[in-house]
């Protein structure tokens, strides 16, 4: 009996008092703290810099790109509409995607663009003949406006018109004055796919519309977006915001000055500064975000 009673006192004295218990538990709580709050500031500082790094990895490469092949080369930065949430707010990811130039639009007509001084059939198919399948959102690409900003959805295809451009005289006949001699000039065209459904409001619009004298690129490089919880200032989350172009001419300089500003959705709301110069297309940057 004796032994037994001084084997429970040993275990009582083994064990551990709820004081200590309690204070185990708040140590492990504040390191449980610590621990995660590094780890969400870790986070945030990647998202950071991975935002401003490929941003200005892209701008860099469109200038080089316009450099290289003698063409203007675009970045646009926009906001993709991808839906909608619970609430019925639009979701949207900051994006932006590099263009090339092809050529400038010289004629207009409803959902037509016809370039009259490109040989697009070289570059494109020709009336979708060799394409199988319905005409619907698969059946589509971007036509980018670099002068305006945003962009058609048309067909990837290029259609060969006839009355278009009409009433045209050649050098020829004007020289020798014969003033009644004129032709219709054939001419490719871009038709706009209105089948694929439109969910950015008019973002996705040029702002005016399209115009005779607008230059018009396709996609060089696939859409690119920033990290989630990273905004571009301009845009915040407006789907309707027309988009910016900047653009780099073949001589490396840009078309004009701008800033783009990138900023934290949520507190602290840090920014940081991106800014490219016209005259030389200098892209500069802080790494420091405020």
């Amino acid at each position: 009996m004796i032994m037994k009673q001084s084997h429970k006192a040993k275990c009582r004295l083994a064990g551990f008092s709820l004081l200590e218990l309690l204070a185990v538990m708040s140590i492990m709580a504040m390191l449980s703290t610590v621990a995660v709050t590094g780890y969400f500031s870790a986070v945030r500082g990647m998202a950071r810099r991975s935002a401003v790094k490929h941003l200005v990895n892209t701008l860099v490469l469109a200038r080089q790109r316009a450099c290289l092949e003698g063409t203007r080369i675009s970045v646009m930065l926009y906001n993709e509409h991808t839906g909608n949430n619970e609430e019925g707010a639009p979701v949207v990811v900051p994006s932006y995607v590099v263009c090339k130039e092809i050529g400038t639009v010289s004629n207009i007509s409803g959902n037509k663009l016809s370039d009259e001084f490109e040989t697009l059939g070289k570059f494109f198919n020709l009336g979708g003949q060799t394409i199988s399948g319905g005409m619907g959102e698969m059946l589509s690409m971007r036509l980018y406006n670099m002068t305006a900003g945003g962009w058609w959805e048309v067909y990837p295809w290029v259609k060969e018109d006839y009355g278009l451009v009409s009433g045209r005289r050649s050098s020829y006949d004007l020289a020798r004055n014969q003033t009644q001699a004129s032709y219709d000039l054939p001419v490719y065209t871009f038709e706009k796919n209105q089948t694929v459904s439109s969910q950015q409001g008019t973002a996705n619009e040029p702002p005016g519309g399209w115009r005779v004298g607008h230059s018009y690129g396709i996609e060089a490089i696939p859409v690119n977006s920033l990290p989630r919880g990273i905004l571009f200032d301009k845009f915040d989350e407006n789907i309707n915001q027309a988009a910016i172009c900047i653009t780099f001419r073949p001589d490396g300089s840009a078309e004009k000055n701008e800033t783009i500003r990138l900023v934290e959705k949520n507190p602290p709301k840090k920014s940081l500064s991106i800014t490219v110069e016209q005259n030389n297309g200098t892209i500069g940057y802080s790494e420091q975000w405020k």
